[in-house]
């Protein structure tokens, strides 16, 4: 089974080649944009791993998420203690940290790579306001990120 270095490295390759190619014909011009988009290809090649209790992957999102629900908690119910919003968000992590998984279970499947992609360019959408055609080029990158990591998985 390849490492998580293996798969960014072979993901990574494609992505300065086909990055390269967008920034020459002035298909993204938004240098924020693509960092984004290069960004949202790399998590969604590490994605996968989500499912694997000790990936370094599933450690960083349920933090993020962690945090992304104390925020909420925090805008939403005013919580008055700094001490409830601390137990509420770490309990929230060890939920998601901890969440028992089957490796290679649903988060390796094509279905679930187009649902996240999806997702990930709708999040570019909103903060970018881009263009059917930026939208389009940015779901193929993200996209294969995904891709890159299933077909890195079926070949070893």
């Amino acid at each position: 089974m390849p490492s998580w270095k293996i798969h960014l490295i072979f993901d990574l390759i494609f992505v300065i080649v086909f990055a390269s190619f967008l920034i020459k014909n002035v298909l993204i011009n938004n240098i924020f944009l693509l960092i984004f988009l290069v960004f949202f290809n790399i998590l969604a090649t590490l994605f996968p791993d989500i499912d694997t209790p000790k990936s370094k992957i599933r450690k960083y999102i349920s933090l993020t998420l962690a945090l992304i629900f104390g925020g909420y908690l925090i805008t939403n119910f005013s919580l008055k203690s700094i001490f409830s919003l601390v137990i509420s968000s770490f309990l929230f992590y060890l939920i998601i940290r901890f969440f028992p998984t089957k490796h290679r279970g649903v988060t390796h499947t094509f279905l679930f790579g187009i649902i996240l992609s999806i997702i990930l360019t709708f999040v570019l959408w909103f903060l970018f306001e881009i263009s059917l055609n930026q939208l389009g080029v940015s779901f193929l990158i993200i996209l294969w990120g995904y891709l890159s990591h299933l077909i890195l998985d079926k070949i070893t």
